[in-house]
Order: C-alpha cells, then structure tokens, then sequence
C-alpha cells in the first residue's frame, strides 16, 4: 500500500502527539516541593515529589531534586502522598545515605540513624512524637463542620435560647469551644456575652450539637478551636 504525502504527514503528527503526551505524562503527576519539602509550584520548587507503586499496604513516593537526583524516597498513609508512615531514607547528593528511620501519621518517630558524605555514622536523633498528638489547632487544613452547616449551628442556638421575663434576646454573643478528632465537644464557653442567664443557654445549646465532622491536616485528624459569633 501506498501513502500520498498528505497520509504521512498526518501520521507524522500523530506520532509526535502521542510521544509528546507520554513525555509529559510523569512530569504531571509530579508534586512540586519547597527547599523544605512543603508544596509549592514548579517555578518555586526545590524538589518534586512523585508516586512509586505501593508496598504492604502503604503508597511508596520518590522525591527527586528537580535536576533529578533521587532526595528521599519512603511511605504514605495516603495515595496523595501527604502523610509519611513508615520507613523513609534521605540521600546526599553524592547519592549515599543521609538519615533513614520511620514516619508515625506524618511525624519523624523513634531513632534514626545519620551518617556524613562519605557515609559515616553520626549520632543518632530521637524522635517523640507524642506531644504533637494533641496539638491544638485554629486553622487546619479541613475546619470542622457542624451537619448542615454554621448557618444551622448559629440559628439552632437562636431558635433554643430564650429569656425568663419573656423579652427577645438581642445583641451579639462570642462563643469559644474545641472540636476534639472525633468530633465530641470540649471546653465550650461564652467569651463575650450578654448575662449569665443567656451565656448559660448558649453553652448548654452548643454542647447538645456534639459531635460535629472534626477537622483534618495532611489528611488526619485533628483538636481545633473554633470560636463562632451568634448574633441574636
């Protein structure tokens, strides 16, 4: 069979599109890092962070420097590779090892081992990270969110307070509570109220909205505080 000009160049461009479409293909499914190896965009990035298959249940990724030398390479809880689990190895860039030892929800745990550029070992770093459990946030990632939204909490309250002389609650009230990680409600209070009556009311009514959908960072959960005015 023949081909006319026309038929070559048309097959020409087509394959040009589909080597184009597979050179591309990684460098989108890259997540682009800072020099600390937080998310940022590629005219930013010192690193890039790429997915490398899954190992016993956990997602494996690869960071490279953007010149393409292996960084670190380790496990995720999560295939958007935003919380660290397990086993994690950090490389110099003569490509021996620098730091290797295991990530719990996203935090350095236990002893890793360190070693110098010509790969000798130097002291070991312990690494606790219990204390961070139960960090208190103010803004994470995903807020909490009470079913139906803040429009429901805030006329939810409204709609159950009341005064014993029969007069209209008026004025605004600042509450304060903790959306605890599964999604119970602590330390609630009024920070500037109107009387201890009305103040009493609110915090009765806020408890009785537990529990609400709790807040989540790299894709874990989270204690946050929240504090939503109610204006009456």
């Amino acid at each position: 069979m023949r081909y006319s000009t026309t038929h070559i160049g048309l097959l020409f461009l087509f394959a040009c599109l589909v080597l184009n479409a597979v050179a591309k293909e990684p460098e989108q499914q890259r997540i682009y890092l800072s020099e600390v190896l937080e998310p940022t965009v590629k005219k930013h990035a010192t690193y890039y962070l790429q997915a490398a298959g899954m190992e016993e249940g956990l997602y494996v990724g690869k960071i490279f420097t953007m010149d393409d030398k292996l960084k670190a390479e380790g496990h995720f809880r999560d295939e958007q590779l935003t919380v660290e689990e397990g086993a994690f190895v950090f490389y110099h860039p003569n490509g021996k090892v620098e730091s290797r030892g295991a990530y719990v929800m996203g935090n350095k745990s236990g002893i890793w081992e360190r070693f110098d550029v010509w790969g000798g070992a130097l002291a070991e770093k312990i690494y606790d990270p219990s204390p961070l459990e139960n960090i208190l946030y103010t803004r994470a990632e995903t807020m909490p969110e009470y079913p139906g939204g803040e429009k429901v909490f805030v006329s939810t309250i409204r709609s159950r307070v009341t005064k014993s002389d029969g007069k209209p609650v008026t004025g605004k009230v600042m509450t304060s509570f903790v959306v605890e990680k599964n999604g119970d409600l602590t330390d609630v209070k009024v920070i500037e109220g109107k009387d201890a009556e009305v103040d009493d009311q609110v915090v009765d009514v806020i408890k009785s909205t537990s529990p609400w959908a709790p807040g989540h960072d790299k894709g874990v959960p989270v204690r946050v505080q929240m504090r939503i005015p109610v204006q009456f």
